[in-house]
């Protein structure tokens, strides 16, 4: 976590007085990114002032020990930003100051739920929000946390020339990244009829210490693997991307754009494409990339299931699923006990896996527009051996790895 402060934007902190700082609003306050860029913002000394909303209370969201004074609880506000009776009570400072950005870190996060689930929990969420946002004057920047996954699957060209970039075509491909993009066209209709400044990104895989996403769920299936001895082979390809980006440089990149975004209010003319912004790394990760980290960490075989495997699962995708996960899930379950620990309560952790999770679609982004708009600067460039055993050291701090 000592990288938490390098590359601190002493830029972006110009103002001599702390009155002259951004007020900041961060919904979603205590989720994976949330409480990073809390920490963020607090290690820079970037605001200030700093409140976190959340549905969820610090006691209860596995804060690790150096999110205390970033997440502390006079910080902290429980409340449900979709609720539009909440909003005025979120948005009033005792000190009567007024936010100068919003970050919407909320929204439901889980995979593979009914579509119903991410229209309330996302979309709807956005909307609210942002429909308040846009009646308060002056209007805060709003920052809309979004997905890669929304564009359609680039093709090999599309691939060697760097990926999506943020003109490509779009079609979601899990029911979490199209409630993502319909909060991203909701942003657009009322940024045309109303003051609304807002920017979105929209991310690859984030990763990072105490990551309980996707990278986490192929570590925790790596460990299985050791456990049991056996050579882990992934579906589809060495070659497919899996874009990847640590949590604190999505931290900056959101900072940047923040003041970026209030410098640059949209124009009557102003699209989705213009206000969006790719975050991810400059080492076009794939399996092959993760393949190889894990057998040097774990000290396991691994390889790749061929092109007639895959073309199979391809056909049985939720055949293949259950059987992976029974052939998983007791030995990890066998493994947290025998460490002392209780699956789901003394470990947030699970090899689990998700059949949207297992698609044979490539995200890969082409962050360029950001680094050169926003100025954004990537300091973790790639996913590395190193990186990895830092995420598995912090799993280890806080007991939750077998």
């Amino acid at each position: 976590m000592a990288d938490g402060a390098k590359g601190g934007d002493a830029t972006s902190a110009t103002a001599t007085s702390t009155n002259e700082k951004p007020a900041v609003l961060i919904i979603g306050g205590l989720g994976y990114i949330g409480r990073f860029l809390a920490l963020y913002i607090h290690r820079n000394n970037l605001a200030s002032e700093v409140r976190l909303v959340d549905k969820v209370l610090p006691q209860l969201a596995r804060l690790p020990p150096e999110f205390a004074e970033a997440c502390s609880t006079d910080k902290f506000m429980q409340a449900d930003a979709n609720r539009e009776q909440s909003l005025s009570r979120i948005f009033t400072l005792q000190s009567g100051r007024q936010f100068s950005y919003v970050f919407n870190c909320g929204g439901e996060t889980r995979y593979s739920q009914d579509p119903s689930v991410y229209a309330v929990r996302s979309t709807a969420l956005t909307n609210t929000l942002a429909t308040y946002i846009a009646g308060l004057k002056p209007s805060p920047a709003l920052v809309e946390f979004g997905t890669g996954m929304v564009y359609k699957p680039p093709s090999s060209s599309n691939i060697s020339s760097g990926g999506c970039s943020e003109t490509a075509a779009l079609k979601p491909w899990l029911k979490i990244a199209k409630a993502k993009l319909q909060a991203e066209e909701a942003l657009e209709k009322l940024a045309r009829g109303n003051a609304l400044k807002y920017v979105c990104l929209r991310l690859a895989h984030v990763y990072g210490e105490y990551d309980v996403g996707f990278l986490a769920r192929g570590l925790c299936l790596a460990r299985v693997y050791q456990g049991l001895g056996r050579e882990l082979k992934w579906l589809w390809t060495k070659d497919l991307r899996i874009n990847t980006v640590h949590v604190l440089d999505v931290c900056n990149a959101a900072w940047k754009a923040a003041q970026w975004c209030a410098a640059n209010p949209p124009t009557p003319q102003s699209t989705m494409a213009d206000r969006a912004f790719n975050i991810v790394d400059m080492g076009d990760t794939k399996q092959e990339t993760l393949s190889t980290i894990v057998s040097k960490i774990f000290n396991i075989e691994t390889g790749f299931q061929g092109s007639i495997v895959s073309q199979f699962a391809k056909l049985n995708l939720d055949n293949v699923v259950d059987d992976v996960n029974e052939d998983i899930l007791q030995p990890w379950a066998d493994m947290l006990k025998t460490k002392g620990l209780d699956a789901g309560q003394g470990s947030p952790l699970t090899p689990f896996m998700e059949k949207e999770l297992l698609k044979d679609h490539s995200l890969c982004l082409d962050g360029k527009k950001a680094r050169e708009t926003l100025a954004w600067t990537v300091e973790r460039d790639r996913l590395t051996e190193v990186r990895v055993k830092e995420i598995l050291e912090s799993y280890e701090r806080m007991r939750w790895w077998p």
